[in-house]
């Protein structure tokens, strides 16, 4: 524990933050340095490997939920109804692991989807969601303060 500095994890964060790795996607390149590069930060450490066969590594399945092209999202309010298009008009998540999710559920627009009380920030005060589909901004609110969610940076 003695060898803990910032400097050193510094460096670490630098190298594994690096463009070399390419952003660290899973499956990709720079993923495969990344974790080749922890397990050797590991054994150099002295940890003991706890993964699978000995090593520093576990293996398990994912699962990729990928829009298809013909999906479709339609909004109806007050009479009338919008056809959405995927990419353009909306992104969507679900975390429902199946190759197909259907759903017919209210919606409720939620701003930017934050609850910051450090900023007296609170997008979900008094709405109910339970049970609908939550509509969002992605990223911030704008602003030109630099201590407004510290500014320009993505937090």
């Amino acid at each position: 524990m003695n060898d803990i500095s910032g400097e050193r994890m510094r460096a670490h964060v630098k190298f594994l933050a690096s463009d070399l790795l390419e952003g660290r996607g899973v499956g990709a390149r720079g993923g495969d340095l990344a974790t080749e590069y922890i397990a050797t930060q590991f054994a150099l450490d002295g940890l003991k490997p706890a993964g699978d066969h000995g090593t520093y590594f576990q293996n398990f399945t994912l699962v990729e939920s990928t829009p298809q092209p013909g999906g479709q999202v339609r909004a109806t309010g007050a009479g009338v109804n919008i056809n959405l298009k995927w990419q353009d008009d909306y992104v969507g998540v679900t975390f429902q692991q199946k190759p197909n999710v259907e759903f017919d559920a209210d919606s409720v627009f939620v701003g930017h989807g934050i609850v910051a009380p450090e900023y007296q920030w609170d997008d979900y005060k008094g709405i109910d969601v339970r049970g609908k589909v939550v509509v969002l901004f992605t990223g911030e609110p704008p602003s030109n303060d630099p201590k407004f969610f510290t500014g320009e940076a993505l937090t």
